[in-house]
């Protein structure tokens, strides 16, 4: 019998494991799936960090470190850059070395993938597959950690509302199949960039340099022919200088945009939501590394009384709200065209027409 079973062995899982006393059995489904993620820890993540005294070790680091964001606002034809300060990484290398701080008296199950679970009395029999064998664990608290699309919230809070969702794609590519015109305009291998076009999507897509590898992605509204607007980006970077040749890798998966407060779910006594799981991403940039860290502490703190206080993990979540709901006020600037090129011109004076052939 554990106290505790963790579904999701990602940034809020692994945390949260990491962090619970050794008054608790806690078991850990680690499916090992990839998520599909750009990379790039903001300033939030690395100030969590900082919180838990760890130090990103180098072989988690990929180059360059960007310095700086370019903006490709395609709707007001306007290029601009500012400052802002990311720590570029191999996202899986990321999730690796966060399970690895787990202590070794977690129950840590690989390639464990997770299918339901029965509720009998105050615990849980949890029914997952461990190397594609039916396997049972008997629990008293259930944590999701399951990220977008989590298989625990479906489960048990089908009727709660859920944020809009999206489809986020990306594709890989070595550099020597990119090619880059003179007047194209933006440091395509040192810098984040980020473009902004209405008619593909309402939320943006980007580009991340991986030496000696290209990252060229996309949200997208859940429901979209995410083939075919990829399609579409890729024949609009290459009118700008830019051919990008076939991608070696492509990957996709479910993200989350919580536009409403009541698109939260956190869970009740006995089955709690962390991370995405919960809808702890940002609305305005897709970040959720940050809140998946942060409230696994927060879970983790909630868990130090005797048993699980579900009154004290709200109470400690405040903050993380607080952070969200001010993330929201930069929605309508960044999202809305015409205000969109009005802060351009305006914060960046110097913004200018991107080249075309």
């Amino acid at each position: 019998m554990y106290d505790i079973g963790i579904i999701g062995s990602g940034p809020a899982g692994a945390t949260l494991a990491r962090l619970l006393t050794n008054r608790y059995r806690v078991l850990l489904l680690d499916s090992g799936r990839r998520k599909c993620c750009g990379g790039l820890l903001a300033v939030r993540a690395q100030n969590v960090l900082s919180k838990f005294n760890l130090l990103l070790p180098e072989q988690v680091r990929v180059a360059p470190q960007p310095s700086a964001v370019t903006v490709m606002d395609w709707d007001n034809h306007l290029v601009q850059s500012y400052s802002r300060q990311y720590i570029n990484i191999d996202r899986a290398a990321f999730d690796r070395w966060l399970l690895s701080l787990v202590p070794q008296t977690v129950d840590v199950r690989s390639r464990a993938i997770y299918q339901k679970s029965e509720r009998h009395g105050e615990g849980f029999t949890l029914h997952f597959r461990e190397n594609d064998m039916p396997k049972t664990a008997q629990v008293r608290w259930l944590v999701g950690a399951d990220g977008a699309f989590s298989t625990v919230r479906r489960e048990f809070f089908s009727d709660a509302p859920m944020p809009k969702r999206y489809i986020a794609v990306q594709h890989w590519f070595e550099q020597d199949a990119v090619s880059v015109a003179p007047n194209f305009g933006v440091d395509l291998w040192k810098n984040y960039t980020g473009i902004f076009d209405s008619t593909l999507t309402d939320f943006y897509m980007w580009m991340i340099p991986k030496s000696p590898q290209l990252i060229l992605g996309g949200a997208f509204p859940s429901g979209a022919n995410v083939s075919s607007t990829m399609h579409t980006v890729k024949e609009k970077l290459e009118s700008l200088g830019l051919r990008l040749g076939v991608p070696f890798r492509r990957e996709a998966g479910q993200i989350l945009r919580p536009l409403r407060h009541s698109a939260l779910c956190f869970g009740n006594d006995r089955i709690i939501l962390v991370g995405e799981a919960s809808g702890l991403i940002s609305p305005s940039s897709a970040e959720g590394i940050s809140g998946a860290l942060s409230s696994a502490f927060y879970l983790a703190e909630a868990f130090q009384a005797s048993g699980f206080d579900s009154l004290r993990y709200r109470r400690l979540l405040r903050s993380q709200l607080w952070s969200l709901w001010r993330r929201r006020f930069r929605i309508l600037p960044m999202f809305n065209t015409v205000l969109r090129k009005y802060v351009m011109l305006s914060v960046f004076p110097a913004a200018m027409s991107p080249p075309t052939q």
